[in-house]
């Protein structure tokens, strides 16, 4: 696994460790259990390394119940060890799309949150196959993130918002699939309409993507990509790191 790791991380892609779950529990206290992560994944000492020497580029949270365990004080714990290094680190988290997440709500708005990997699926009134329906009561509700991106109410104020989606009929509750063309289109729209909060596309997994026909997550990719406003001369940089960016594929523990 560590020689994986560090081979998808020298094709520029970003390795996190996704903690939490449907049902998953955490009994361990945040100074403890952050001091762990640090050691056994990252640049900390330890005798057990399960990836060997590779070291990943941060965590992703997804507590679908409460916790515990602090994840505010977990998350403030992983960002000062993050600060001590020169090496880029990451915490990101994936709340639901109801607004606020009940259980990372407070989080985002305490903790410094670099990405959030909304679940727009799952969740009944907000879902993607909402989209396109008039506002509240029913509707997929990125607008609602967005209004609070503005109104200052994330911690970090430059925290990326990116669109979760089912990638196959059985990833999920059947109610909550939309379409790799479907899912595509919606991602132009919001990219179109909310640049400055929106991030980009993740989705629920990378073995229904990939046997979707088309490829749920190519199609997705292409979909960003067309929609990116990066140009020539001295914006080719950054269009570089937006095709690198645009997609976050994720597959977590539960």
């Amino acid at each position: 696994m560590g020689t994986d790791i560090k081979y998808c991380q020298n094709k520029g892609k970003i390795i996190l460790l996704s903690i939490g779950g449907a049902t998953a529990q955490l009994n361990s206290d945040a100074a403890t259990f952050s001091q762990q992560v640090w050691d056994l994944f990252m640049e900390g000492s330890s005798p057990y390394r399960p990836f060997d020497d590779a070291i990943i580029d941060g965590v992703d949270l997804d507590f679908e119940q409460a916790s515990q365990m602090d994840i505010i004080q977990f998350t403030n714990n992983m960002n000062q060890f993050y600060k001590t290094s020169s090496r880029k680190y990451y915490i990101t988290a994936a709340p639901q799309c109801p607004y606020p997440d009940a259980n990372l709500g407070k989080l985002l708005q305490q903790a410094h949150i670099d990405m959030a990997f909304i679940q727009f699926y799952n969740s009944g009134w907000c879902d993607n196959s909402k989209y396109g329906l008039p506002r509240w009561p029913e509707s997929m509700n990125y607008y609602m993130w967005d209004e609070a991106w503005h109104n200052g109410s994330f911690a970090n104020p430059n925290i990326k918002l990116y669109v979760g989606a089912m990638a196959g009929t059985g990833a999920g509750n059947p109610g909550s699939y939309v379409g790799p063309d479907f899912f595509a289109n919606e991602l132009k729209d919001l990219q179109a309409n909310y640049p400055s909060s929106f991030g980009g596309a993740m989705m629920w997994d990378m073995s229904w993507a990939y046997a979707s026909t088309p490829n749920f997550a190519t199609n997705a990719k292409q979909a960003l990509m067309a929609g990116s406003k990066c140009g020539s001369g001295t914006e080719g940089s950054c269009c570089e790191k937006r095709s690198g960016e645009s997609l976050k594929r994720r597959r977590r523990r539960s």
